[in-house]
This record gives structure tokens, sequence and C-alpha cells, in this order.
């Protein structure tokens, strides 16, 4: 196993925690990005901010997102409005297109045979209530990088975790998974080790 260079975005919430300590523990080097308590501070939202982010950062052998925010509502909330005014604004431009962004810009600043995984959620296949944008937005990530991954740069990789809810998710957000299967974080961080320190590519790893 060579030691990689990863730049993780989420590294505080509940799957990022999991992922770097099993990258951590596998000796990779690991700077950790996001909102707040962070090696670099990064908002998926401003793609100014990641713009920044990389320019701290460098060159890198991967790039991991264990992150995004999307809004949980009922649909009798949402009406037609402008992205800026829609409950749909948030998934939208954070955890999509603020993932697309970061893969975009990592083209840039990775070295040769790097890897870009991104996350999506188990709602891209099973929907739950109140969850429609959470369904939306991880459904057109997983689409975008089956495509983008065929274009990406030679010797560039690209693919995305799908996770299932897991067991250390507060009470209150897995309370609205009723009837899902709940896994522990660490079995969730062995897809992204598989996306790190494997060849695939255009994947969508889903892990239940």
């Amino acid at each position: 196993m060579t030691r990689q260079r990863v730049f993780l975005i989420g590294a505080t919430g509940t799957i990022g925690k999991a992922v770097h300590e099993m990258l951590t523990a596998r000796q990779h080097e690991v700077i950790t990005g996001g909102l707040q308590d962070a090696d670099i501070e990064l908002d998926l939202s401003n793609p100014d901010s990641v713009c920044d982010a990389f320019e701290t950062l460098g060159r890198a052998d991967a790039v991991i997102s264990a992150a995004g925010r999307a809004a949980f509502f009922p649909l009798d909330a949402a009406d037609a409005a402008p992205l800026a005014e829609s409950p749909y604004g948030l998934g939208l431009i954070d955890k999509l297109m603020g993932q697309v962004n970061l893969a975009l810009l990592a083209r840039h600043y990775l070295n040769k045979g790097g890897s870009v995984t991104l996350t999506s959620g188990t709602t891209s296949d099973d929907p739950i209530i109140g969850g429609s944008s959470l369904s939306m937005v991880n459904g057109g990530l997983e689409k975008w990088v089956m495509a983008a991954a065929t274009e990406f740069p030679a010797g560039l990789r690209l693919n995305a975790v799908s996770p299932s809810i897991v067991i250390e998710t507060p009470a209150a957000q897995r309370a609205a998974f009723a009837g899902f299967e709940q896994i522990p974080a660490s079995k969730v961080a062995l897809a992204y080790v598989r996306c790190l320190e494997s060849r695939i590519t255009g994947q969508t790893l889903k892990v239940c």
C-alpha cells in the first residue's frame, strides 16, 4: 500500500470521523477541510472558498468529501420558487454543486493516479418522508459521477459512496429512516478506503 496525501472534507461529521480514523490507521497523511475545526476552512456552497482551500492545500493524491448539506421538509412545504428561495436550494447548491465543484477543481491539484471520492446517500434509491431534496441531490450526484468519470483526465479516478443510515447518527435524524437497517460508520469507511486504494472509477459504492 502506498501512503497517500488525502484532503478529507467533513472529517468532523459522523462518517467523516470514521473515515479519518481508518485512513490514519492505514498510515495515510490526512489534511482536513470544513466549515470549522479543520486544517483548512472550506464552504462547499461557495466556489471561491473551495478554490482558496485548494490553493492552500497544494498538491494531493486524493480528495474525499464526506460532507454536504440538504434540507428535510415535507413536500407540502415546497412550492415553485427561485433557487435562492426554494427549500431545495441548500441541497442543490451545497451537497450537489458543492461536491461537483470540488471534483472539478481537484483535477488541477491531484497527482498522477489521484482520485476523488464524493458522498451521496441511500435516498437515491430508497425515498423517505420529507427527503425529496435528498433523493434528488443524491441521485443526481451519482449519475454525474458515472458520466463525468468517462471524461476525467487520464490517470485520475472519480467515485462516490452511498451510505445507508449509520448507527452513530443522532437519534432525531435516525428517526426519519424507519425500517432501515442501521450500519456502523466503520463499515461505511471501508468503502472510502476501497475508492482510495483500488483502481475503480465511475462507480457508486452502496453501503447498506
